[in-house]
């Protein structure tokens, strides 16, 4: 039972990715130390003692994974096919939509800001530098393209012998895979997961008129 298939050329790849995000800025100093003299006894002593550095910035959010395009129309056709002595069905949809971007992957986290400085008569305990800051949020995942619209087909015959026959099997396109989102950055604590990308829609239908000719 032969089949005719008309349809859009499927894509070769899914759309592009989303970039990552950036990493968080650098954590603000601490405050520097401070020494103070005692004058009745000739001694320093810690004064004002150095604060640690900031924690660092949030890593920004990953970048959304590029949307799917809309699947490739199946191409009006017609088909002559003279006598028929067996049966033939017609097949017929446009092409798949194609698969979404991943999403980019959260930044990482900010370094901590660096530990204020040890005060000058060095009496007072060193300070620590700042925490690493949140990972950025994983990007989302992008769209999956919409099926392809269909066509229509006209399908020419002179004849049907014993056992011919013509028979359509109209499809709707598939829409593409959405894509996932991405990895989240990494940072204290890591960033928070993005969302995957929504479902596109079906492709529209098809046509099959099948006459005989001279």
């Amino acid at each position: 039972m032969p089949t005719i298939l008309i349809t859009g050329e499927p894509y070769s790849n899914a759309a592009p990715n989303g970039g990552p995000g950036s990493t968080g800025t650098k954590g603000a100093p601490g405050s520097p130390g401070q020494s103070g003299y005692n004058s009745s006894n000739c001694t320093y002593y810690c004064l004002v003692a150095p604060t640690n550095g900031s924690q660092g910035g949030q890593g920004t959010t990953g970048i959304t994974g590029s949307q799917g395009a809309k699947g490739r129309p199946a191409p009006p056709t017609t088909l002559n096919l003279g006598e028929v002595t067996g049966a033939i069905i017609i097949r017929v949809g446009g092409g798949r939509g194609q698969d979404a971007g991943k999403g980019g992957n959260g930044g990482t986290g900010g370094p901590g800001g660096d530990p204020g400085t040890i005060d000058p008569q060095r009496k007072c305990n060193s300070a620590g530098t700042g925490p690493q800051g949140r990972g950025g949020t994983a990007g989302n995942g992008g769209k999956g393209g919409d099926g392809g619209d269909g066509t229509t087909v006209i399908a020419n015959y002179t004849k049907l012998s014993s056992g011919g026959s013509i028979n359509s099997d109209i499809f709707l396109a598939d829409p593409g895979t959405p894509g996932g989102f991405g990895t989240p950055g990494s940072g204290n604590p890591n960033g928070s997961t993005g969302t995957n990308g929504t479902a596109g829609a079906k492709g529209s239908t098809s046509q099959v008129y099948v006459r005989q000719v001279p």
